[in-house]
């Protein structure tokens, strides 16, 4: 009985370090603009298959997506952000999507009008 539960234990730990060996991270380009874009595209692609952690820079407009190959692939991450609403590399967001985000995420939403009349 030890000796199956040591190979039980054995091969648990070795699933492991073979899981944690095909991790790999990509960065995707993304038309994001403010923290509620962070937050949606963060809370998202968490709940993809295979996603490990994910991070968007919003100076560079970056999402940054560790994952494990073999549960998902760069093309199903760059699909699943367009299906938010936003653009991914060279995919163009879904436009049903990108029509239901908040007002301050659409394109030209966090810039402020300027202001006219006065000198």
């Amino acid at each position: 009985m030890q000796k199956l539960i040591l190979s039980l234990f054995a091969l648990a730990i070795a699933f492991t370090v073979n899981a944690q060996t095909n991790v790999k991270t990509i960065g995707i380009k993304t038309s994001a603009v403010c923290e509620m874009c962070k937050d949606r595209l963060e809370k998202d692609l968490t709940f993809e298959k295979g996603v490990k952690s994910v991070n968007l820079d919003l100076e560079t407009k970056v999402l940054n997506i560790a994952y494990i190959d073999g549960k998902t692939n760069p093309d199903q991450l760059r699909k699943r952000v367009t299906l938010v609403g936003y653009n991914a590399d060279n995919l163009p967001r879904d436009p049903k999507a990108y029509e239901k985000l908040d007002p301050c995420c659409k394109d030209g939403g966090m810039t402020t009008p300027k202001k006219s009349g006065t000198h």
